[in-house]
């Protein structure tokens, strides 16, 4: 594959991995595991800590290509303000992508969300020193919140909330960069159930967070 760019970085997916797994700087253990097609708990443990985004779907690493500046400035926007209160409050922990929820251990599934919020009632603390030794975030979020891109497709989106529902996550803010919008569900084991849309000039609800409450405008400002 002929690269198509100054840095010399083949663009499509699947040439940008092979690219990343030969100029990683990684022990050879973990480049195996890395290259395996069916990743395990144990290959996971080992491998270094990445900074760009993939899942391991039932095994398979999936890689996906860096958020553009705009898909960063919204997650932003969501994750300041969102933190400011639950630290306010102290009411848990705000996290932001690239963080690994472990849905499953056999087959190995993760997903990243762009923000989520985990409860302090299920964390060993809040703090740095109280969470330094979380080596696996296997803790369901009450909250997750994704960003959309235009590779989330009908069936890829479907498959996140699928996935959220059944470890039990409650709420989930879909956010449309091309539509400026904030569409929020309400997740059960039953159904995905919306809660609400809102569009620019409105103000985002939140159950999950009790009385939290983030303008449309200040998300796509």
């Amino acid at each position: 594959m002929k690269p198509n760019n100054k840095a010399g970085i083949p663009t499509p997916i699947a040439g940008f991995f092979d690219w990343m797994y030969s100029n990683m700087p990684v022990m050879p253990t973990t480049l195996e595991a890395l290259k395996k097609k069916q990743i395990t708990l144990a290959d996971y443990l080992l491998m270094p800590e990445l900074h760009h985004p993939y899942e391991i779907i039932d095994g398979e690493m999936v890689p996906s290509l860096a958020p553009i500046p705009a898909h960063q400035i919204i997650g932003a926007n969501i994750f300041i303000p969102l933190t400011q209160y639950v630290k306010a409050k102290e009411l848990g922990v705000v996290l932001f992508a690239p963080v690994d929820i472990i849905l499953q251990r056999d087959p190995l599934r993760t997903r990243q969300p762009d923000v989520l919020f985990i409860r302090k009632d299920k964390l060993p603390g809040t703090s740095l020193d109280d969470l330094e030794g979380l080596q696996l975030l296997e803790i369901t979020p009450d909250l997750v919140i994704e960003v959309l891109s235009p590779s989330d497709t009908q069936k890829v989106l479907a498959g996140k909330l699928t996935d959220y529902q059944r470890i039990g996550v409650k709420e989930c803010w879909l956010v449309g960069r091309e539509t400026r919008s904030v569409e929020v569900l309400r997740l059960s084991a039953e159904k995905f159930e919306r809660v609400g849309l809102y569009g620019l000039g409105e103000t985002v609800r939140s159950e999950a967070i009790i009385d939290f409450r983030l303008n449309v405008d200040t998300i796509f400002g």
